[in-house]
């Protein structure tokens, strides 16, 4: 089978022959040049239609990992809502440290945390600049609230208590 690349190169030979001289030529250059032009227009019909197939099939591929990742923060947020149920059971019942045959699992105690109660009171030691506007550097403002300073528009709290699975 010819390719395409073979195809342009034979029609572009023979467009180039000088045919001037020689009617005899020129008539059987004209009908190759057809011949040649038909089956060159054949392959480029034939050469797009797979590129539309494949163009098909990319969008397939990419509907398919949508599904996929839809599919995979369903599984994600229903180990989360598993990992919260133990949380807080092990937390009505009073239970620190549960040891298994698989895991041990621990309730560890929650962090202190920077709450930003107002950003526009937070000093300009603990801010940095993010074009065009100042963000508090939460870091640092927690070190200082740990460290017993007063950084107003700021105060320490509590996170959220976790789960560490060995």
């Amino acid at each position: 089978m010819t390719t395409l690349y073979q195809l342009a190169e034979e029609f572009q030979q023979l467009a180039s022959m000088d045919a001037e001289n020689n009617e005899d030529f020129a008539t059987a250059l004209v009908e190759t040049l057809d011949a040649q032009g038909s089956q060159l227009e054949e392959k480029i019909e034939a050469t797009i239609i797979v590129a539309k197939q494949l163009d098909a099939d990319a969008e397939a591929c990419k509907a398919e990992a949508k599904r996929l990742m839809d599919r995979a923060k369903t599984f994600e947020r229903n180990a989360d809502a598993c990992r919260d149920r133990v949380l807080w059971a092990m937390e009505s019942t009073g239970r620190d440290k549960i040891k298994r045959q698989l895991f041990t699992i621990t309730r560890t105690k929650p962090r202190d945390i920077c709450a930003i109660e107002d950003a526009s009171k937070v000093p300009e030691q603990y801010t940095k600049m993010i074009p065009e506007s100042r963000q508090p550097v939460k870091a640092d403002i927690l070190k200082a609230l740990k460290a017993g300073e007063e950084v107003p528009g700021c105060k320490l709290d509590s996170g959220k208590a976790s789960l560490r699975i060995s």
